[in-house]
């Protein structure tokens, strides 16, 4: 009985710490709980800690609905070239299930996963300086592309590098160094695809 008892205990401060770091992370209660499975007085005592360590009185913790539309990640040629770095460390990581879900919302939600994607967004952060993608966006974006109807991961129809695009939509599937090329400039532009996804994200990141 003692080996069961030392797993659940292992298994629970992983799930604190990685609660601890959404909370620096600044991601609202509801979002935490259900990644990791804490208590929400448990998150909220987490709050108060981080609070009290930074000496500030209270922590900063956003409220209301979490973020819902993939839209946004269309929004501009930042925005864009940002969600394609970071779904392309997913990939990396393996962090996109290998099998369809029915509500990826609800399903994807997992300790093992968490820490997996708080990684990569960390990794993602070190490599872009800032970004004006959240945590809690990083998670939408994630959802949004398992489910693929609103978005989905690809290749840009020019030079190859990973894009996020919308597949109902009509315009063409470039990048945004691609899309603000002269028509001369682009005719030149080497049209390789690349063999696998990862080229393709080292491509853009690199």
């Amino acid at each position: 009985m003692p080996v069961p008892k030392r797993r659940d205990h292992t298994e629970k401060m992983q799930r604190i710490t990685l609660a601890s770091r959404m909370v620096a992370h600044e991601v609202r209660l509801s979002t935490i709980r259900r990644w990791c499975g804490v208590s929400d007085n448990r998150v909220r005592e987490l709050y108060r800690s981080w609070a009290h360590e930074k000496g500030i009185r209270y922590a900063v913790r956003h409220r209301g609905p979490t973020p819902r539309q993939p839209a946004l990640f269309l929004r501009s040629a930042q925005v864009r070239s940002e969600a394609a770095a970071f779904a392309g460390l997913c990939c990396l990581f393996e962090i996109f299930p290998k099998r369809p879900l029915a509500n990826p919302r609800r399903e994807l939600p997992s300790l093992q996963r968490g820490e997996q994607l708080l990684l990569a967004y960390e990794m993602f952060l070190s490599l872009v300086g800032s970004s004006v993608i959240s945590l809690e966006q990083a998670m939408l974006l994630l959802t949004a592309v398992t489910q693929g109807t609103q978005l989905r991961l690809g290749h840009c129809v020019h030079c190859g590098a990973a894009i996020v695009f919308d597949p109902g939509a009509a315009q063409r599937r470039c990048c945004g160094r691609c899309d603000h090329k002269a028509p001369a400039e682009e005719d030149l532009a080497p049209r390789r695809v690349p063999q696998d996804l990862q080229e393709a994200v080292q491509h853009s990141l690199f």
